[in-house]
């Protein structure tokens, strides 16, 4: 029971052949295979893209343990999952147990975050020299008010520009957030509606 209701796919493997001599239905599932279809069948058919004779554990001796590899289904999909290969003795005869975990869901995380990151730097660049310029001037309109050298009316005037370059700034950042939440299906409704006004 537990062996077919795990959300994690499993294989056993006769470790000489490379034969798979049972699945899961996790690993059916994933695979896109019925388990008479896959019981018989060599594993670097499905979970590993290794040739007869180069298989990592067998021929190299290396161990697996949460290790990030690629599962083939049937229908051609990549899947990227974290693997992990452990030797098991059933009856006195040994076999590989290979389970391994579907990473899709985290995989799309990190696109997500990358791609926030990359919208936060262009949002830093794009205001950057605008912000610097801004203060610079501002720093300039405090000096005149104690010098006497201008009117108020003059100050008030380049108060205004100044306002106008941060109004100008802020809706660059409110065009960046539009387009970035237009473009990208994964961003959930309620933000979407935050950030274009639908």
């Amino acid at each position: 029971m537990v062996f077919d209701r795990i959300q994690t796919g499993i294989l056993i493997i006769e470790p000489e052949t490379h034969m798979i001599i049972d699945a899961n239905d996790h690993a059916e599932a994933l695979l896109g295979v019925k388990k008479d279809k896959l019981v018989g069948k060599v594993c670097h058919d499905f979970v590993c893209p290794a040739h007869c004779g180069e298989c990592p554990i067998t021929d190299q001796h290396k161990t697996f343990h949460n290790t990030e590899r690629v599962l083939l289904s049937a229908s051609g999909e990549r899947i990227p999952i974290l693997k992990t290969v452990a030797p098991a003795s059933v009856g006195g005869k040994a076999y590989l147990i290979e389970s391994f975990v579907d990473i899709r869901d985290r995989k799309r995380a990190e696109e997500r975050k990358i791609a926030l990151l990359a919208y936060l730097n262009e949002s830093v660049l794009r205001i950057k020299n605008p912000l610097e310029l801004t203060g610079q001037n501002l720093n300039q309109i405090e000096q005149q008010i104690g010098s006497g050298e201008y009117t108020p009316e003059e100050i008030r005037m380049q108060i205004r520009i100044q306002l106008n370059n941060i109004m100008a700034m802020a809706a660059t950042l409110q065009d960046l957030a539009k387009k970035a939440s237009e473009e990208r299906e994964d961003i959930p409704d309620g933000f979407r509606e935050f950030f274009i006004g639908k």
